[in-house]
């Protein structure tokens, strides 16, 4: 019982959590230096806010050695029919031998959902990972609003 209590106490509360698996990939540019991509990407949001449906659509320009800067646009639809944009800017690091790379990212929020309003133009940041064999990215985050 002691080292569940432990365990619960050192546990890292996030205000997001973003599971979401590629829908398409656009290959936009293409050089002997970089390539650059567009993919969209499904999936579910869970959060202290609010759970929900998750797409993005990440604008990447990828170098030589595999790691990239994004350009991040989403849309969430909550559970309970509101929706939250946001936009920002990611780093994606280059995958390791099995295809998984560390990405961290940025930005800023809106919403129109009364309920959700403390959100509206709060930064959100995010970090985790992206499996790039499999098309799917995990990321967890937290929001900094000037709201409760």
């Amino acid at each position: 019982m002691a080292k569940a209590s432990s365990k619960k106490a050192s546990s890292v509360k996030y205000d997001v959590i973003i599971k979401a698996k590629a829908t398409t990939t656009k290959i936009v540019d293409i050089s002997n230096e970089i390539v650059r991509f567009e993919s969209n990407d499904k999936g579910q949001v869970t959060g202290k806010h609010y759970s929900g449906v998750h797409w993005d659509t990440v604008e990447s320009t990828m170098l030589a050695d595999g790691s990239a800067t994004m350009a991040i646009r989403y849309f969430h639809m909550t559970n309970k029919g509101g929706s939250i944009t946001g936009t920002g800017t990611g780093t994606q690091m280059a995958p390791n031998q099995r295809g998984i790379a560390k990405v961290t990212g940025e930005g800023t929020m809106w919403t129109s959902a009364p309920r959700l309003s403390h959100l509206n133009g709060g930064r959100w940041s995010v970090e985790g990972e992206v499996n790039t064999t499999k098309e799917t990215v995990e990321v967890k985050g937290n929001f900094t609003t000037l709201g409760v």
